[in-house]
């Protein structure tokens, strides 16, 4: 006799998670949120899981051999990152068995090719909108870490990071000088008149774990020449944001820095000093998160004193506030937090309304930590949140855009409201032509029409800045490229030798919008 067929589940019966679930639940959780299998394809979770596998001691020489000899040196790269950060366990936390189902789980509920992106408007090609200007500044292998428009000085400031060379260009393009700077990779820089700050990461490719090269330095600025310079702050973890103000309200300029890492990091609060020439060297830590990309002083509830709004992009991924208290500690509030692999870039401050409230826009577009594959992540983009006052904030607007890096908010085409432009450094390769550059055009509330210009297909921008160049009133651009084998290496390896070779090294767009007819 055969047996019985068994019962279905009730209809209100829950379904219970699987082992492999609940392990993820128990260990995945331990430095992040659990990702949902969906967030990768398969071959993607493959590579993510050896990778995760190391954090919990387990190192399965069966599963690094499936891969090549240039994935092993990658996976081998990071093991020892881990180990040097003192995050490799002594022993595995998890046994083969419990493993095996918790990789089994994720590889057979992945998709096999990478979920897309919601339908939306592709950019409108437009020639007209920006024009382009040339300029005598020539770099092979760009790797341009820092473009700035000097609006008051009509100039150009850039660095790259690997020549270590910071250049400065006047409003047509003709290079007034350039200064050697060994050692330092500017990310930053913010004019207080004649003075210019200059913040450098020092570590740019995290080949020295744990240790702090970073500094924040100030020269005088001065017929595009610089001259005294003075290293105010050293020994940062890997510095990527910068912003100066009087945070805790004493008359003085305070520099707050957000130190990014490695596996470890934190934002600091170096607070200044009479004559505001001088910044204390030691920090009040606000936050001990690594990963902070940027982060950015506002009085948020209008109570006098200064809060800070937190962009952290490292296994916890989150956009959160610190409010200032009386006493002059903070309590941090989270505004939204983000799974693993969401990837921030960045993230601007502006009041997109006009309801006197200011608003956030976030951007999400990082690629690299997951696999080297460049795959492609439906939710990398543009957010918008506006501000719905008590401290709630509201995702309003969302754009997607692969690989997105920066991006600036001005009213572009000077039409009464603010426009978005976005550079995207790991655009889908596969596209033809990618969307490494759009100009979001805002035509009614929140509605936004993307157009691109052509120059810019040839690049692989990773920095960008606004600023009226050229003083005719309107905001240009420039974009700075950066030529790095992250992404291209494995399925676009023609690709990355054409744009090793030939890619430009920045554009600089001039505004035609107010009179474009396209």
């Amino acid at each position: 006799m055969a047996a019985a067929a068994p019962l279905p589940a009730a209809a209100d019966e829950p379904i219970l998670p699987s082992r492999g679930e609940q392990l993820a639940a128990t260990y995945c959780l331990a430095c992040h949120t659990v990702p949902e299998p969906t967030a990768l394809p398969r071959e993607s979770w493959e590579f993510c899981l050896t990778y995760m596998g190391m954090f919990l001691g387990f190192h399965d020489q069966t599963q690094l051999d499936s891969f090549s000899a240039e994935e092993q040196a990658i996976l081998e790269a990071r093991r020892d990152f881990i180990a040097t950060a003192e995050l490799l366990p002594a022993s595995p936390v998890i046994s083969d068995e419990d493993w095996a189902l918790l990789r089994r789980y994720y590889l057979e509920a992945a998709p096999v090719e990478a979920i897309p992106q919601i339908p939306h408007p592709a950019p409108v090609e437009s020639r007209s909108a920006f024009r382009l200007m040339p300029t005598q500044y020539r770099r092979g292998q760009a790797l341009t870490s820092l473009v700035h428009i000097d609006e008051e000085r009509r100039q150009i400031i850039l660095h790259d990071g690997l020549a270590e060379e910071l250049t400065i260009m006047d409003r047509t393009g003709d290079i007034i000088a350039t200064h050697p700077s060994p050692g330092v990779v500017l990310v930053d820089a913010k004019f207080a008149g004649n003075d210019v700050y200059l913040l450098s990461i020092g570590d740019l490719f995290a080949s020295r774990i744990g240790e702090g090269f970073g500094e924040l330095q100030r020269a005088r600025m001065i017929g595009g020449q610089i001259y005294g310079l003075q290293v105010l702050l050293k020994d940062l973890h890997r510095s990527t944001s910068l912003d100066l103000a009087d945070i805790d309200g004493d008359g003085f300029q305070d520099a707050l820095i957000g130190n990014f890492g490695d596996y470890t990091g934190n934002l600091s609060l170096f607070r200044g000093t009479p004559g505001n020439r001088s910044f204390q060297p030691q920090p009040v830590i606000l936050s001990a998160a690594p990963g902070i990309v940027a982060a950015e002083a506002f009085d948020f509830n209008a109570d006098g004193r200064q809060d800070v709004v937190v962009l952290a992009s490292h296994a916890r991924e989150e956009l959160s506030l610190l409010i200032q208290n009386p006493d002059g500690s903070f309590t941090p509030q989270s505004i939204v937090t983000q799974p693993s692999s969401f990837g921030y870039t960045g993230m601007l401050l502006r009041d997109f309304n006009d309801d006197g409230h200011m608003d956030i826009v976030t951007l999400n577009g990082d690629n690299g930590d997951s696999d080297p594959y460049n795959t492609l992540k439906a939710h990398h983009g543009i957010r918008i949140y506006l501000n719905r006052g008590g401290l709630k904030f509201e995702e309003s607007y969302f754009y997607p855009m692969h690989g997105v890096f920066g991006a600036e908010i001005e009213d572009f085409d000077r039409d009464g409201d603010l426009d978005i432009a976005a550079i995207a450094f790991h655009p889908d390769f596969g596209q033809s032509p990618p969307e490494n550059f759009v100009l979001l055009r805002q035509a009614t509330s929140l509605q936004f029409e993307p157009i691109t210009h052509p120059a810019t297909y040839p690049g692989r921008w990773i920095t960008i800045d606004s600023g009226d160049l050229d003083g005719d009133g309107d905001p240009d651009l420039i974009l700075g490229a950066g030529y790095s084998p992250v992404g291209l290496r494995f399925k676009y390896p023609d690709l990355l030798e054409s744009m090793m070779n030939d890619g430009p090294a920045l554009l600089v767009l001039k505004n035609q919008l107010a009179s474009s007819s396209d």
